[in-house]
């Protein structure tokens, strides 16, 4: 299985405020889309709920492995049948990502965040997609020093949003 991280970082390295994002950035939102469309997704509780609170849904076109502790869904608005698929652990959401994405449009198995799960899958991912957000809007959510160390840039864009933002895409690869 290959496992990649998708994250958008601030310059401050914030990657969140109150269970979501700190700015709207359409074209992060669209790249996030391309990135994860037809993959296996891979996202803590906290970061699903928000998901769902802000689409009425789960994410389309993906299987959302939610990692969570809770022995039982928090009700139908969040635990969608078929669209999500609840692991107590990383370990176990992993082992089941795989199997899920050997039969998905592409083998490939995301992971979306929170902040601790990115912390823990972090040693095991290969490829990190990074929307470095040249803002410091502050928030309570932050990625810690040296999260990329043993990563390199394999690609890098930058781009000045509709909205006025500033961001750069990288693509890192560890090694």
């Amino acid at each position: 299985m290959r496992l990649s991280l998708v994250v958008a970082v601030a310059d401050d390295g914030v990657i969140g405020d109150a269970n979501g994002l700190p700015w709207h950035i359409s074209e992060d939102l669209r790249r996030f889309r391309e990135l994860t469309t037809g993959h296996v997704v891979v996202a803590g509780r906290l970061t699903h709920e928000s998901v769902v609170a802000r689409l009425g849904q789960p994410l389309p076109r993906r299987h959302t492995v939610v990692v969570s502790r809770r022995s039982a869904p928090a009700g139908p608005e969040v635990w969608t049948p078929g669209a999500a698929t609840v692991a107590g652990d990383l370990d176990a959401a992993l082992a089941l990502a795989a199997r899920l994405a050997a039969d998905a449009e592409h083998p490939e198995v995301v992971v979306m965040g929170g902040a601790q799960l990115y912390a823990q899958a972090l040693p095991q991912v290969g490829t990190v997609h990074l929307t470095r957000v040249h803002l410091e809007p502050g928030g309570d959510t932050r990625m810690p020093e040296g999260w990329l160390d043993g990563f390199t840039v394999a690609d890098s864009r930058d781009l000045t949003t509709a909205s006025g933002a500033d961001v750069t895409f990288q693509t890192l690869t560890r090694g």
